[in-house]
């Protein structure tokens, strides 16, 4: 489990509340991961990125990208003297970590750097059919999130190709990431269980986070007025593009989404720790995965003695 959060902004409004409210989003984010934080913040939209991926560093620059992460808390990886660099950033990509998978290390941190990608990730998923299926390279971390990019980098930044990707997933996934072959769009992912909601505020700009309850209490930080929550529904793609200077929804496309028995069972803790009655139940009404059946275990009992050809 972990948590996603981020801003597509109206370039055209003053940048003060927006990331206020990104930044509010980040330390609620902290419910659901405290190993780990981070945010991506684009500054160009005109570089590709060095397909080795970051690894060890702390902030780095990278295709366009500002990528700023750490160990510990948001709160405890974003300083105050950041903020200027997502005042001028029309996106930012903000991760928590809680390390399910992988040890505490700024290697298996996100956001990620994977080929042309930057993204992050909340769920877990098989990765065996992922690497098999598309023939994907020896991870340089150990978590799921950087083989499901992988097999995104692969894809080419082609929809069908990656449509073929997200369908493939068995497991948990919510995704949201940018692809340097397209530098100015923004792609939002959910398959199976792994909650994701969008906001767009009364200024034009859109936010997403895994709880929407989140939603509302930065947007009284923020002094931010919501106009619209909405409950992203599995199997779904969303690209936002930013290129106008601001957010506009370019394309949504769905996808069958799959789920592991074991993920509808952990549900109420991994996907709606932190949600209110209210939004689980709404949630609840976008979910429509397909779920795979758990192999059946033979069980092999040997015949007491007494039973025995032998009759000794």
């Amino acid at each position: 489990m972990c948590g996603l959060f981020g801003v597509v902004r109206n370039q055209t409004c003053d940048p003060t509340r927006a990331t206020i409210m990104c930044v509010a989003l980040g330390q609620l984010a902290e419910e659901r991961g405290k190993d780990s934080a981070g945010l991506a913040v684009a500054i160009s939209a005109t570089k590709k990125l060095d397909r080795r991926p970051v690894t060890n560093r702390r902030d780095v620059t990278a295709g366009g990208w500002r990528i700023i992460k750490g160990p510990g808390r948001f709160r405890d990886v974003w300083k105050p003297a950041y903020n200027s660099a997502l005042d001028a950033a029309p996106v930012a990509l903000g991760h928590t970590r809680w390390a399910t998978q992988g040890g505490t290390t700024l290697v298996n941190s996100s956001p990620l750097q994977v080929g042309q990608l930057i993204g992050t990730h909340n769920g877990d998923v098989d990765t065996w059919p992922l690497r098999s299926e598309f023939s994907l390279p020896r991870p340089t971390g150990g978590t799921d999130t950087e083989v499901l990019y992988q097999a995104l980098d692969q894809a080419g930044g082609v929809i069908l190709p990656t449509l073929d990707v997200l369908e493939s997933v068995v497991g948990r996934a919510a995704l949201v990431w940018t692809d340097r072959r397209w530098p100015q769009l923004v792609m939002l992912a959910r398959t199976a269980v792994s909650p994701l909601s969008v906001a767009v505020d009364t200024e034009g700009n859109l936010y997403w986070a895994s709880n929407p309850g989140w939603f509302r209490k930065a947007a009284r930080a923020a002094d931010v007025t919501i106009a619209e929550i909405l409950m992203v529904p599995e199997g779904t793609l969303m690209m936002i593009d930013y290129s106008s200077g601001s957010p506009a929804l370019v394309g949504d496309r769905r996808f069958t989404a799959t789920a592991r028995a074991k993920d509808d069972r952990l549900a109420h803790i991994v996907a709606y720790r932190g949600f209110s009655i209210e939004d689980q139940v709404a949630d609840e009404e976008v979910c429509s995965h397909r779920t795979l059946r758990e192999p059946q275990r033979s069980r092999s009992v040997s015949a007491p003695l007494w039973l025995s050809p032998s009759g000794k």
